[in-house]
């Protein structure tokens, strides 16, 4: 996912591109992670209207804002920031402060482990992402995978911890057994 932007038009990377950077303005944070994207278009064709082609786009985006341990985002400010992104579509964002993602992502915390290994990182003060752990390997993918299916809204992402990978045993080389043998050897009808 990480490239994901690519994958987007030039309308919604121009999106995700001004709402990183409106955001960066607004709350000053370290990091900013985009972990999802969801773009609805409906095109309407008539042969009884001029206008022949008439096409509605909704953008969403999902978006984790790494602050500083110091700032404060009460809703109204939240609020704030949404309105002036509507325009753009709709805006969801996960915020919290550097110390607490720190937390959680050493306490195996499954979300927070797997944007930070699979998440498009929009926005990084300073270098700030080296504060953060090694990313997780890709053997929890089936696990981030089976999270999102059962709540697609990530409603209990806080609570849902990695579970241990459980790794088939690796054969064990046996050392090949030496078996004497005993060699036999005529010559002219005489054995050696």
């Amino acid at each position: 996912m990480k490239n994901f932007i690519n994958q987007l038009q030039g309308k919604e990377q121009y999106a995700v591109y001004a709402i990183k950077k409106l955001i960066a303005a607004q709350l000053n944070p370290l990091l900013i992670y985009c972990f999802g994207c969801k773009i609805v278009t409906h095109t309407s064709i008539t042969a009884f209207n001029r206008k022949q082609r008439l096409e509605e786009r909704r953008f969403t985006c999902d978006l984790l804002i790494i602050t500083p341990e110091n700032t404060v985002i009460d809703e109204e400010k939240r609020t704030e920031i949404q309105e002036m992104l509507a325009h753009f579509g709709t805006v969801n964002m996960i915020i919290h402060p550097l110390y607490f993602v720190l937390r959680k992502m050493n306490e195996d915390n499954l979300f927070f482990n797997w944007v930070h290994k699979n998440g498009m990182l929009l926005y990084d003060r300073n270098n700030s992402s080296q504060l953060l752990p090694a990313p997780v390997g890709g053997e929890i993918r089936q696990q981030a995978e089976q999270f999102y299916n059962e709540d697609p809204g990530m409603n209990n992402y806080l609570e849902v911890k990695l579970q241990p990978i459980s790794r088939p045993e690796a054969k064990k080389e046996s050392k090949p057994v030496a078996i004497p043998v005993e060699i036999n050897v005529t010559m002219n009808g005489r054995q050696v």
